[in-house]
């Protein structure tokens, strides 16, 4: 069985297009979305409307909740609160899209994996309120702090998105208690496609990168994984799309592209697209 996942889509209808057309193309048995379709880049809508016309198994992401107003973000997170109020705008004027977003599960749970959005062990206790700290980033201080209930944790295999940074994280089967030396990190190299075969009672933790961007890794691909069974091996793909269709509309919008965050990723698709007219691509 071939299982495929993908997340962090944030409006980017160019890279939704690539991204289902390979899905299409490597003919998974099951298909996957690890949430935030919409946040950062101002066509939330389109996204949105077209994920839920598909009916894929979606978990919710912090931009999808951020937007349907469930928390508030961190104080320091100016732009992304700008961006989320444009895209909340936005999806004002589709039925039913916030009632969508806010009945998206935080975790799916298979036979030998599961789906969130960012970490099963920093989602909150049955009773507690589920805030912003729910949604921090997987650096070296997070891993430390949930490396004992990952050792412990009942599935083999996380799929999560959140990051922006598509990576396999392997912690080894061991007696002892794991140190942060011990995890074994796989990541692609710029547009090359990369496999892991897992190793028998070693846990796995797949980061599978952003489909929309921005890209915290600075290559300007769309990012998706899959997770074949019965070959026991995990690939992150890195998939090219008309990222000039994209920066064109996305610089004609006064708004967020005077966003610090949205600046950043409109020079990082304008030396994508420079790039491949210099090789050909």
């Amino acid at each position: 069985m071939r299982y495929y996942f993908f997340g962090d889509i944030h409006g980017n209808e160019y890279a939704l297009e690539r991204c289902l057309q390979h899905l299409e193309e490597v003919r998974a048995n099951g298909v996957y979305c690890l949430g935030d379709l919409v946040g950062w880049l101002p066509f939330g809508d389109r996204t949105l409307k077209q994920m839920r016309s598909l009916n894929i198994p979606t978990v919710a992401g912090n931009h999808d909740l951020l937007v349907a107003g469930l928390f508030t973000d961190h104080p320091g997170q100016l732009d992304r609160m700008q961006a989320s109020a444009y895209n909340a705008g936005l999806l004002s004027t589709v039925p039913g899209a916030f009632d969508y977003l806010l009945g998206l599960p935080l975790i799916i749970e298979e036979d030998d994996f599961v789906i969130t959005h960012h970490s099963p062990f920093h989602l909150p206790c049955p009773g507690r309120e589920l805030t912003i700290e729910s949604f921090n980033y997987l650096d070296k201080a997070a891993i430390v702090q949930c490396l004992e209930s990952w050792q412990e944790y009942s599935a083999r295999i996380i799929f999560s998105g959140h990051d922006h940074v598509s990576a396999v994280f392997e912690l080894p089967d061991s007696d002892e208690i794991p140190k942060f030396e011990d995890v074994i990190v796989h990541q692609p190299r710029h547009l090359n496609p990369l496999t892991v075969r897992l190793i028998p009672d070693a846990k796995y933790w797949v980061k599978a990168g952003s489909v929309g961007g921005p890209y915290r890794d600075g290559v300007a691909v769309c990012n998706t994984a899959m997770y074949d069974s019965s070959q026991q091996t995990i690939t992150l793909f890195r998939l090219p799309y008309p990222v000039d269709r994209l920066y064109h509309e996305l610089d004609g919008n006064r708004f967020c592209r005077n966003l610090p965050s949205i600046k950043k990723y409109l020079e990082l698709l304008s030396e994508s697209i420079d790039w491949r007219v210099a090789t050909d691509i």
